[in-house]
């Protein structure tokens, strides 16, 4: 059990070494107050505090690992209990796919933005192979039906999540937000970003080959800074 936690601290402080790495190129850490959406853990809101201003964490569970360094608020739903132009920075990171009304979080995240503040946005690829929370076979691109009975034969359980293609993410994104897809940047800067494995799959000399929009669809996530309009 202690190695399993060693582990899993390891690995969002990884996760958390990315999601800094990429903010600082768009804000002055030291002054910047955070909001960290579905923390989860804890791991990563805390790995955050070290190097922002103040960092808030929200959930609708309280499963925290971690306790210290920021401050902690369980929500109902995607209504964020803060007043509006709240944050500089808000992360939403691999949350849309799970929240009920993808639209209610995209408005609330504009709603507690500051005029000037980033949103970190990542989700997985519904394309990419293979489904990256039950590690099955294009679990994520079959109809709801399906898709619940598939994972019911395999896993005795009902598809608890709705992937998004670049597509369908982008537009709900632009309702609100200037859309900046830093992907391909990232990953071939992976170290830099401290990327994880999946994204080396490519080599990087191929990777910078590949147009965009093609690679929209051969990429596990989607990793994004999101500006208000």
């Amino acid at each position: 059990m202690r190695n399993d936690i060693t582990k899993k601290i390891n690995k969002k402080g990884q996760k958390a070494n990315k999601i800094i790495s990429v903010i600082k190129e768009f804000k002055d850490l030291l002054n910047s107050n955070v909001l960290d959406i579905g923390c989860g853990t804890g791991i990563i809101s805390s790995n955050l505090s070290k190097y922002f201003k103040k960092v808030y964490g929200v959930d609708v569970v309280d499963n925290r690992i971690i306790k210290e360094g920021y401050i902690f608020k369980k929500v109902k739903n995607e209504k964020l209990l803060f007043k509006n132009k709240f944050f500089d920075v808000i992360i939403s990171n691999q949350v849309i796919e799970h929240v009920n009304n993808p639209e209610k979080h995209l408005s609330e995240i504009y709603r507690v933005m500051k005029k000037d503040g980033i949103c970190y946005l990542a989700t997985p690829n519904k394309y990419w192979p293979i489904e990256p929370h039950y590690y099955l076979l294009f679990l994520a691109i079959l109809p709801k039906k399906l898709a619940n009975l598939y994972l019911r034969i395999f896993r005795n359980k009902d598809y608890d999540a709705y992937l998004f293609s670049y597509g369908e993410i982008y537009k709900k994104l632009k309702k609100y937000f200037i859309v900046k897809n830093l992907t391909k940047q990232i990953i071939i800067n992976s170290n830099k970003y401290y990327l994880e494995s999946k994204y080396k799959i490519i080599p990087r000399f191929i990777i910078k080959l590949i147009p965009e929009s093609l690679l929209n669809y051969l990429v596990p996530s989607f990793i994004l800074i999101l500006k208000k309009k």
